[in-house]
């Protein structure tokens, strides 16, 4: 056999191989509470309307494993039919973690108001790149909404700030 031949049957076997192995997939539980700020647009009313969001997030500290990790950023953006009553929206979640790493998630977002004029968001996503690929992702959000009655008005609800706290599981 030639030695080329066999150089491009290794090398096909090893791409094969690499291809079909997480590149950043570990064992991980990370538990961190934080902040975040929330813009709908346009406003989020009492009739349910598409609305687009985007959310910045600052979390930290986190505890868990891997240890090395004490901090993340989060940036969110999505869609859905949204009401101050319920409503859901697709997300794509960018992490920056502490550690110069990164992890991109998709899921979905549950909205449930509150009569205390507080949004109660729980996210479930899966991370599909970077760091902890395939990990489970849960956030959980209450974001204060200061003017009781702008779910009454056109405008709606613009902007909304609480706390988050995000919880990354993966076991392999």
């Amino acid at each position: 056999m030639h030695v080329n031949s066999i150089w491009w049957k290794s090398l096909c076997l090893m791409s094969g191989l690499l291809a079909t192995m997480p590149a950043w997939a570990e064992t991980a539980l990370l538990v961190c509470p934080g902040t975040e700020a929330t813009h709908y647009e346009p406003g989020v009313t009492q009739t349910p309307r598409p609305v687009v969001f985007t959310s910045e997030a600052v979390l930290g500290p986190c505890v868990g494993i891997p240890l090395g990790i004490v901090s993340a950023t989060i940036q969110s953006e999505g869609q859905g039919n949204l009401s101050c009553s319920l409503g859901s929206t697709d997300s794509i979640i960018h992490i920056e973690w502490s550690d110069g790493t990164w992890s991109k998630a998709k899921g979905r977002t549950v909205l449930n108001a509150r009569p205390a004029g507080e949004l109660v968001i729980v996210l479930t996503a899966r991370v599909v790149a970077g760091r902890f690929l395939g990990a489970e992702v849960v956030r959980t959000l209450t974001l204060l909404q200061t003017d009781l009655t702008a779910c009454w008005t056109p405008e709606g609800v613009t902007d909304v700030a609480g706390v988050a706290s995000l919880v990354l599981t993966s076991l392999l």
